[in-house]
């Protein structure tokens, strides 16, 4: 906890410059309005640790991928792998990272109340926002489906009742292009509105391919639409129906050698080339319906939400940085199917008691088949060493939920929270060869179903301060239920279901607006531990396995504080940090990384399998410090028709362990970040433009480090996001 004398020194400084640049100017800080306890509720008057950012300043920062949240919420990361269906979110160094589909992530994403659960249809593009919220914490008591470390709340914008209409381009370096539209107003009075916006988003692969004529790899190509129609057939009743299609493709997912044994590869701490022969490819086709229902009764709301979506992932991932195919073929089709409904009562507030209470069913049908194909020559084989998985998946949860607030007096309440969960997973998974390969005959199958019940709980106590601050202590017991293993490997797992997940959170924070509301700052101590952490493990054989594990138990701990700040009439400035000490507690038995010696920890468990033992050793992709600190000028120009403005923002972050097994080759190096813009935006508000470097000093960084290629002389790659060196670009938008 070394850093946090400089934290609390910070927040003093943050506070007292605010004071006397504030004194001299008459300004103030905006209302930020969330849905954190499913009603609109002031960010003060909420008891958890949230930061909201909203869409209008989503756009002011060139952001509309979940990955680039990172750089404005401490604490929260975003796992890369080497496909889309194993990416990851965490928050407070938590979060799910597997390539089995059947396993829920520990951050669940909730879009317009309807849950996510696909991961790669989670980590879709964000168009056309209101805000988006980042919910740090178990938060599974309102929210759907699991949501164990915390939970990514995104709002779209809904149709309005004035005629509205937008077109918002942006072109920078690397050949990217973003396109967005929108068209928004009345369809019958104010009886039937409507909305429908557009988006698209393409750029030039990232990883310069040296092979003679080779594609470059991950580019991005995607696009996607919404259609929303809100009817109104009388005062007390409102529908709002949404729709929305998505579809991404791209050349995925490889990373540059950073250690290579082959002086013919391209490799290096700052390497952002490849040499590979082969094209992976990756496709993502998503739709979705939903319908949301809100009747008011007599001051109370009832809400129904009512939804649909199927999703489709293809992706061939046979890539190795070779000039050579040791994967000939690695074509995977998964299927996913969720149907989700929702009843709930919200009491109005102002009562000695105010609650939220519903009933919440969830389903979920997948098929996956995996067709895989090695050379076999490489490996020593006499033949192509052939895999075919199929794998199908149920997963059905039904839950009971709610949570009362019971008003003390007028400076203190008493919250309460209970939720029973009902999960049953189901899964049928056959292993088999390919006809003409090793001996055709079924490796193995297996046909399991789990049912499982629990109670997950939440208590919250709130005093105020003073009228415009709050304090608040909170502890609640998660839950994240049975997961599946889809993966091959699993055949031979003592257990292709695992258990649950369980955390149990306890928190203190405080909510607070200064000086004429001035300053905005909140804090929050926490600590959670999780018991049966749903892990994947990677084992070290002649070819790489994956798998679902229990780890035991994981620990995380630590500090979050957000600020902003209104110093004067023209200056904005904002901040948070978040130090966090997340850790496996207890995790034997976990696989050891390549070259790993006993000397190192790596020992003999039976004959033939060695593993380690991880606790007290680091979460993965869990920086301890991460801060963002932002500031925006507005620059007045009297005798024009517009205004201008100057922006800019710095992200660092602390050394950071990319690997579960925690090799001392994956950890990377702390860095920081610093983006400018500069613009220009109308009197009227109908037009800005605006000129922008992302990573202006050019600080090279990975977001992702692997030992995974060690067995073809690759000891250590890397993953680079997009922001790896500087790049430069111009965005412009016009509204009217």
């Amino acid at each position: 906890m070394r850093y946090i004398p400089l934290i609390l020194a910070s927040a003093i400084a943050a506070q007292v410059t605010a004071v006397h640049a504030a004194e001299a100017q008459a300004v103030f800080l905006e209302e930020v309005v969330v849905t954190a306890q499913k009603r609109e509720q002031s960010l003060q008057d909420v008891p958890i640790s949230v930061m909201a950012v909203s869409g209008d300043l989503l756009a002011e920062r060139n952001i509309n991928q979940v990955s680039e949240l990172s750089k404005m919420a401490p604490g929260f990361t975003f796992a890369e792998s080497t496909s889309d269906s194993g990416k990851g979110i965490a928050i407070r160094g938590v979060g799910s990272k597997s390539f089995s589909r059947g396993m829920d992530q520990s951050v669940g994403v909730v879009i317009d109340g309807v849950v996510a659960s696909s991961t790669a249809s989670s980590s879709l593009d964000m168009s056309d926002v209101e805000r988006v919220e980042v919910l740090r914490g178990p938060q599974g008591m309102l929210f759907g489906k699991n949501a164990s470390a915390g939970l990514l709340n995104i709002v779209t914008k809904k149709p309005t009742q004035a005629l509205s209409y937008g077109l918002g381009a942006t072109f920078s370096e690397q050949g990217e292009e973003k396109i967005n539209a929108y068209l928004s107003g009345p369809i019958l009075g104010d009886q039937v509105l409507g909305r429908v916006s557009y988006y698209s988003n393409e750029r030039d692969g990232l990883l310069e391919n040296t092979f003679p004529g080779g594609e470059d790899f991950n580019n991005r190509d995607e696009w996607g639409a919404r259609a929303k129609l809100l009817v109104r057939p009388s005062d007390e009743l409102e529908l709002l129906f949404s729709a929305d299609v998505i579809k991404r493709d791209h050349i995925c997912c490889t990373q540059a050698p950073v250690i290579s044994l082959s002086p013919a590869l391209p490799s290096g701490a700052e390497n952002d080339k490849i040499l590979e022969n082969d094209v992976s490819t990756g496709t993502t086709d998503y739709k979705g319906y939903s319908l949301e229902a809100n009747y008011d009764l007599n001051d109370f709301t009832l809400t129904s939400i009512t939804s649909w979506n199927k999703s489709k992932e293809s992706s061939n991932v046979v890539s190795e940085n070779l000039p050579v195919s040791l994967v000939l073929l690695n074509d995977s089709q998964a299927e996913y199917e969720q149907k989700t409904q929702e009843f709930r009562i919200t009491s109005p507030l102002g009562e000695t008691i105010d609650y939220v209470a519903g009933v919440y069913y969830f389903e979920k049908n997948l098929t996956r088949n995996l067709d895989r194909i090695y050379d076999g020559g490489f490996f020593g084989a006499p033949v192509d060493l052939s895999l075919l998985n199929f794998s199908d998946v149920e997963m059905k949860s039904l839950a009971l939920f709610g949570q009362a607030t019971y008003h003390l007096n007028e400076t203190n309440r008493l919250s309460v929270g209970l939720r029973y969960n009902r999960e049953k997973v189901d899964i049928d998974q056959v292993v088999d060869v390919r006809p003409g390969h090793i001996p055709e005959e079924t490796i193995g199958q297996r046909q399991e179903s789990l049912t499982d019940k629990a109670v997950s709980w939440r208590l919250i106590y709130e005093h105020n301060l003073t009228e415009d601050s709050m304090v608040y202590a909170s502890v609640a017991r998660g839950y994240k239920g049975p997961a599946a293993s889809t993966l091959p490997s699993a055949i031979g797992a003592d257990e292709i279901i695992i258990k649950p997940e369980i955390p149990t959170n306890m928190e203190l924070g405080l909510k607070s607006t200064m000086w004429d509301n001035r300053l905005r700052l909140n804090a929050a101590i926490f600590k959670t531990e999780f018991d049966d952490f749903q892990a994947s493990a990677v084992g070290t054989g002649v070819v790489p396995s994956f798998f679902l594990v229990n780890a035991g138990k994981l620990e995380t701990q630590g500090i979050e504080i957000d600020f902003e700040a209104a110093l004067t009439e023209n200056l904005t400035v904002s901040g948070a940090l978040a130090y966090i000490d997340a850790s496996f507690k207890e995790f034997d038995g976990a696989d050891c990384y390549p070259g790993q010696s006993a000397a190192a920890g790596c020992v003999e468990v039976s004959p033939g399998l060695e593993a380690q033992d991880l606790s007290g050793k680091d979460m993965p992709n869990s920086p301890d410090l991460t801060v963002t600190l932002s500031a925006r000028y507005d620059l007045p120009l009297n005798d024009l028709p517009f205004d201008g403005y100057v922006q800019g923002s710095y992200y660092w972050q602390d050394e950071v362990q990319y690997s579960t097994s925690n090799n001392p080759l994956t950890e990377a190096d702390a860095y920081g970040t610093f983006d400018l813009s500069i613009g220009l935006e109308s009197d009227s508000g109908t037009y800005s433009v605006q000129l922008f470097a992302k990573n202006l000093f050019n600080e090279f960084h990975a977001n992702y480090l692997s030992d995974g290629y060690a067995i073809v002389g690759m000891p250590l790659v890397q993953g680079l996001p997009f922001e790896y060196e500087r790049r430069v670009g111009v965005s412009l938008r016009l509204d009217f």
